[in-house]
């Protein structure tokens, strides 16, 4: 396969993230559809549709005329990711006069992610789920707002204590949001701006033990993976974060630890 070396470029950031074990792009590529109408993406074949997501985290990309022609710019400066577009030759069959297509290589087809453009809004997509997440619930009777929408690529998912904002269908992620929801309950609000890795080691430490405990999948090696980017000892801080870890599974599963709690 002949490729461009920009497309190389592009095909080796997918390849070597599949090589790391993780094929969450593919999870994510596969759950997320639009109940709107479509978008240039829905319409990529499912490779092109990973390798956009992985280099940019969005699920709304287009070249630069197509986002003009809806009344958006893309921002100056912007990079664009890249995907992969036949070559096509035409061959004409001497004795039949029949014209055939032949694929010769790929070239690399600049877009750009809704997030790199500004103007014109646009009509706005259903992103909820199908099927909703286990204690969904919950979070409506605490009076948390939760959303399904398109988020920045430094983000699969936010919560400020009231709204849950969720990037992506799969269940970990609002598990993770809505264990930030109940430690605000359990604790108050944090006091600064931004990440604090202590929350963040409580909140993804809990949204592995509700995967496994509804059966959506182990999350083990993610915990730890997260765990590591804020911390230089990930152990000891998930030891020192378990008590509240109980606490935060506690206060969401409360009717489930009643009915399992043992009587005299």
């Amino acid at each position: 396969m002949n490729l461009s070396p920009k497309a190389q470029q592009a095909l080796a950031r997918v390849v070597e993230q599949f090589k790391r074990g993780d094929l969450s792009p593919v999870v994510e590529i596969a759950r997320l559809r639009r109940k709107g109408g479509p978008v240039p993406f829905d319409g990529w074949s499912f490779s092109n549709r990973i390798m956009a997501y992985i280099q940019t985290g969005s699920t709304d990309l287009r070249g630069y005329r197509q986002w003009q022609r809806v009344g958006r710019q893309v921002q100056k400066g912007s990079r664009a990711a890249f995907i992969l577009a036949p070559r096509v030759k035409k061959e004409q069959d001497g004795e039949t006069d029949e014209e055939t297509a032949k694929v010769i290589g790929f070239l690399a087809v600049p877009v750009f992610p809704f997030h790199t453009t500004e103007g014109e809004p646009l009509p706005e997509h259903d992103y909820t789920p199908r099927k909703l997440p286990p204690l969904v619930d919950v979070a409506e009777r605490w009076g948390v707002t939760v959303t399904w929408q398109p988020l920045p690529p430094d983000r699969l998912g936010d919560c400020d204590g009231k709204r849950i904002h969720v990037g992506t269908h799969d269940p970990a992620v609002f598990f993770h949001e809505l264990a930030h929801a109940a430690h605000t309950r359990v604790d108050g609000p944090k006091k600064k701006r931004g990440q604090d890795p202590y929350r963040e080691t409580i909140a993804e430490f809990t949204a592995s033990v509700l995967m496994h405990l509804y059966g959506l999948g182990d999350r083990t090696g993610n915990v730890w993976q997260y765990v590591q980017h804020y911390h230089k000892d990930p152990l000891a801080a998930i030891q020192k974060a378990l008590s509240k870890v109980e606490q935060v599974l506690a206060l969401l599963l409360e009717e489930e630890v009643e009915q399992c709690t043992p009587t005299a």
